[in-house]
């Protein structure tokens, strides 16, 4: 009688075994890992912002041009989207918001131009929304294409260098410019964008133009920049751009004109350079204002016979506060045309 009983006994033990494991396997394979799910922990309520094209690349077109393009988007959640901002890569794309709440399941437009200015060959700018959605607060929008010519001009830029504020400037460069296509090409109009430029055609040669482009009296001290606009008959170029800069010295000329130290991660410490240089004899830096006050100044004096200046460390300490970064050096000298020289600084301590 104790065989039957030893069997079921075994028998039972092997049906429980057999659902033990069977109880594992399954609990195994209904327990996906997804890591997705444990990222991002959005709440029940929520925008989406969704564009069905987010990249647009307008081909080819040629200088002095532009584009206009329509970047549509949805709010694909289940609240009110919120746009706080839009900001464009460079001064060179425009965009404009239509509106800046879009209830859920509806639509909403970003209009955008680019002008290609003097720009050339393949470019790529970036259009960035900031917006309420918490699983993406800032969305990336790109322009590219390329920029071509038909219109050849040497040198493509005019740099009249440093001139002093004391003298005469009166500097001449001379651009040579013709068609890359047009057997009769020629130029209808030359316009520089600033005053005390002047532009003249000087010599023409079966469509090879040779044009004069000279800085007249200028004294105004600092940098100076600007374009010459040309207006063509080519059909397939009709307008040219030629930009030009340079600057006018006073007795102090410094450099940076801007002090940057970027994002900076709290604790670490980071200085800046200032080169001042002294472009007349006896000008000196009297003293120095540096905001805020725990940026620390270094002023190493260097006043001798040949290239007398000053180098200038601004330190932004390890203890820096937390926040954007705004302030301003001054420079005090002895020069009655720059009695005082102000360079801003900017920047960001991020915690770390």
């Amino acid at each position: 009688m104790k065989k039957p009983y030893l069997a079921l006994s075994v028998f039972l033990l092997f049906i429980t075994w057999q659902c033990f494991v069977n109880t594992e396997v399954t609990v195994a394979e209904t327990t996906p890992v997804d890591d997705k799910s444990t990222d991002v922990s959005l709440p029940d309520k929520h925008p989406v912002i969704f564009f069905e094209n987010s990249d647009f690349n307008f081909g080819q077109i040629y200088q002095d041009q532009k584009v206009d393009h329509i970047y549509r988007f949805e709010n694909r959640g289940n609240d009110i989207l919120e746009i706080k901002k839009v900001k464009t890569s460079c001064g060179c794309t425009a965009a404009i918001l239509t509106d800046s709440t879009v209830p859920p399941g509806e639509t909403g437009e970003i209009k955008t131009t680019f002008s290609s200015g003097s720009k050339r060959g393949n470019i790529k700018k970036s259009i960035t929304v900031l917006s309420n959605d918490p699983g993406t607060p800032s969305y990336k929008l790109t322009i590219s294409g390329e920029i071509i010519e038909d219109i050849s001009i040497k040198p493509r830029n005019i740099n009249f260098g440093s001139a002093s504020v004391d003298k005469e400037t009166g500097k001449t460069v001379t651009v040579t410019i013709k068609s890359l296509s047009a057997p009769d090409f020629k130029i209808n109009k030359i316009t520089p964008s600033q005053p005390f430029i002047d532009a003249s055609i000087v010599e023409e040669n079966d469509g090879e133009y040779i044009i004069n482009v000279t800085l007249k009296d200028y004294r105004k001290i600092g940098r100076f920049s600007g374009k010459i606009h040309l207006e063509t008959n080519n059909q397939k170029q009709q307008k040219a751009i030629i930009p030009f800069f340079g600057e006018i010295a006073g007795d102090v000329t410094a450099y940076p004109k801007r002090i940057y130290y970027g994002i900076v991660t709290e604790g670490k410490e980071l200085t800046q350079k200032v080169f001042v240089k002294i472009n007349k004899k006896g000008i000196r830096v009297l003293d120095t204002k540096l905001t805020p006050d725990f940026l620390g100044v270094k002023i190493d004096e260097k006043y001798g016979q040949n290239n007398p200046h000053c180098l200038i460390e601004i330190t932004l300490p390890k203890d820096a506060s937390i926040g954007n970064l705004n302030g301003l050096l001054e420079l005090y000298t002895n020069s009655k045309q720059q009695p005082i020289i102000k360079i801003p600084i900017t920047g960001a301590v991020k915690k770390g």
